[in-house]
């Protein structure tokens, strides 16, 4: 018989025995759901993982230094690096308490981190919406009153439990004292004059952060309070430590994996060089965290990745009971076929294919239980996306192990003596 006339003799006989068939492809469709559940997850995580690494920047490095870097030894590392390299210096973070508040209009502004930044801080991780302008190089090197500050969407989030954290910070000073999330969430500050320490700051731009769902940056680079930026160099004019003592992160992006090795090198003969061999500075490349972030993705789905291995096996071992039930219900009849002329592989083939319909069907419903399951258990539903490979991947499952379970009890239809069979009862 041809392949569509074993598919329609398959179909009508699931049809026949609803019930039966009904059993049989159930347990497929449990063993897919938790296949697709776990590999849209998975893709979206890898997904989500290439986003924060283009987010985060190529071929990048960190490292701080427990000194304060001038404008002068920036310029001498920036012609040392790979070119194209991209370099930023940032100042500790310092939290706006009282000693150093915010003053706007009589509100005293508190609860939240102050630090120098340079322009090219914005080439890792700007996932901002600027209002205003960034700082350029006229405002290093002028050191300018000018500040930028992040505003939080209007979101209930994971987020709010550090907001929480902060919010006892203020509890334990003034009630007049205002958090300065809260304020930017309902004041536009860009272009108001407001002091800090005493001293005065034009807000030049303001970067609103995404809401959190939209946010794709790695969660521990994500803001969970809110900041006011400064020009690097006005930072050190105003705020270093007269010891110098202050740490300074560095930030490099070489572009490509294959010259970090050679950035982080230069860095590292360069700060020894600086400040002496005592100097050893610990430098972190980003590359190691995107594996790590890789392997905990691949970790935390494993276990599911199990449970759907043993579903399906399960499935199909309901998939063999089955075929072998039907095999000795219908034994007559296959020794009828063999006797009207059908050869062992048509008998074989009758079988298998009848399986694989189940198992078809079995895909399908797997596929729209899993999805519900997304809908309902994953972590961020609107970054999701379903990838044709994973509805590709849960089909060839199904059908794969209804061909394997199928194969045994089919083989041995195919074997049945016609005569032996014609006299079943």
């Amino acid at each position: 018989m041809r392949l569509p006339d074993l598919a329609i003799t398959g179909w009508m006989e699931i049809k026949a025995h609803k019930m039966r068939s009904f059993l049989s492809f159930f347990a497929i469709a449990i063993g897919i759901a938790t296949f697709f559940y776990t590999l849209s997850v998975l893709s979206q995580k890898y997904r989500q993982i290439d986003i924060s690494s283009d987010l985060s920047g190529k071929g990048r490095i960190d490292t701080s230094t427990q000194h304060n870097l001038s404008i002068f030894q920036y310029k001498d590392l920036q012609t040392r690096l790979p070119e194209g390299s991209s370099l930023s210096f940032s100042s500790e973070q310092r939290w706006i308490g009282n000693w150093n508040a915010i003053e706007y209009n009589d509100n005293t502004i508190i609860d939240g981190f102050v630090s120098g930044i340079m322009p090219a801080w914005k080439d890792s991780n700007f996932v901002y919406r600027l209002e205003g302008r960034f700082f350029n190089w006229q405002d290093i090197e002028n050191k300018r009153r000018a500040a930028i500050i992040t505003v939080f969407p209007h979101e209930k989030t994971e987020r709010d439990e550090a907001k929480m954290y902060l919010r006892r910070h203020i509890d334990s000073h003034s009630k007049r004292d205002i958090s300065l999330r809260n304020f930017t969430e309902k004041h536009n500050l860009l272009g108001q004059q407001i002091t800090i320490s005493g001293h005065s700051f034009t807000v030049i731009g303001l970067l609103h952060i995404p809401a959190s769902i939209e946010d794709y940056r790695f969660p521990e680079e994500q803001e969970h309070a809110s900041f006011v930026y400064v020009p690097y160099t006005t930072w050190q004019d105003l705020y270093a430590s007269e010891n110098g003592t202050d740490q300074t992160k560095i930030r490099i992006i070489t572009g490509k994996e294959s010259t970090a090795d050679m950035a982080s090198k230069t860095l590292y003969s360069f700060l020894r060089a600086q400040f002496g061999p005592n100097e050893k500075p610990v430098i972190k490349f980003f590359y190691d965290k995107l594996q790590d972030n890789m392997k905990a993705a691949r970790n935390s789905l494993n276990n599911m990745l199990f449970m759907g291995i043993i579903a399906m096996i399960a499935g199909g071992i309901g998939i063999m009971n089955v075929t072998m039930a039907v095999i000795s219900s219908r034994t007559k009849e296959i020794g009828i076929r063999r006797a009207l002329g059908a050869s062992r592989k048509d008998i074989l083939f009758q079988f298998l294919v009848e399986a694989m319909l189940l198992g078809l069907c079995g895909s399908f419903a797997g596929m729209c239980l899993g999805y519900i399951a997304v809908l309902h258990m994953a972590e961020n539903i609107r970054q999701m996306t379903f990838s044709w490979w994973v509805v590709a991947g849960s089909v060839i499952i199904a059908l794969f192990t209804s061909f394997i379970f199928a194969l045994y009890p089919a083989w041995q239809a195919a074997k049945l003596n016609p005569v032996d069979a014609l006299k079943h009862e």
